[in-house]
């Protein structure tokens, strides 16, 4: 018996990038499309999942399940052996200089929840599950073999259509769709200060009463790379510095 072919969509650039190359032909049908929803995603992601990529995919026969993060996550912000290892990369001015956490959010929040969920479906764990991830050429060194035998990573823009980011671009627009928005939770501290200025005002508030309630914990903790309070950071929206944050992508995985 085959292994099951999951699809896991972020809902940005790559996303729409496999969506329109499974339209085109170029890559095969998946058995099962997911998405997870993080309740955090800045708000040009779902409209765009659900007018574009999700109609696409239901129009193959090709299922299409949202996973709510919240029904199999066991970690929120906070995890590690203790409880006190925060998970998104933020950044902290403890030792006098700027240092910047390791990013355990899309472990916890995206990889273990699709691996939960799927571990529910009846007959996957006994067939196997093969898990297409959204990584483009320009990231190939964050290919990762699992740790799970009947669950594993698969890369479709490196080993079946290699791709940069641009390739899916131009996918996407072969296919009539718009430019779809980088993906991101509306709080990510890997967001350039062009990318924070985007969000709406309803957004950027959340992220500053995250942004304080995190340093209710951890007083030398903060969301923006300046390690300062968002609400104090004057946005430099010319310096060209869309990634500087450090994610070129938006694929947690």
């Amino acid at each position: 018996m085959s292994r099951v072919q999951l699809w896991s969509c972020g809902g940005g650039r790559q996303s729409a990038g496999i969506a329109a190359l499974i339209v085109e032909g170029r890559l095969p049908k998946p058995d099962h499309a997911c998405m997870i929803r993080l309740e955090g995603e800045i708000g040009t992601v779902w409209p765009y999942v659900d007018t574009y990529i999700r109609p696409a995919m239901e129009r193959m026969g090709i299922p299409f399940s949202v996973i709510d993060r919240a029904k199999y996550a066991t970690k929120d912000l906070w995890g590690g052996a203790d409880g006190d290892t925060l998970l998104i990369p933020a950044y902290t001015n403890q030792s006098g200089g700027v240092s910047k956490f390791g990013e355990y959010c899309s472990g916890e929040w995206k990889r273990e929840v699709g691996n939960r969920w799927a571990a529910e479906q009846p007959g996957w764990k006994d067939r196997g599950v093969d898990v297409w991830l959204g990584i483009s050429w320009e990231e190939r060194h964050r290919r990762r073999a699992s740790r799970k035998q009947w669950i594993q990573p698969v890369y479709p823009l490196l080993d079946v259509c290699p791709m940069h980011v641009s390739g899916c671009l131009a996918a996407v627009e072969r296919v009539g769709w718009p430019e779809p928005a980088r993906s991101r939770c509306h709080f990510c501290p890997n967001q350039g200060d062009e990318e924070w200025g985007q969000l709406t005002a309803e957004e950027w508030e959340s992220a500053c009463l995250l942004d304080e309630r995190i340093r209710q914990v951890d007083p030398h903790v903060y969301l923006h790379r300046k390690a300062i309070p968002l609400r104090m950071v004057t946005l430099d929206r010319k310096g060209g510095d869309l990634f500087s944050g450090g994610c070129t992508s938006g694929m947690c995985f």
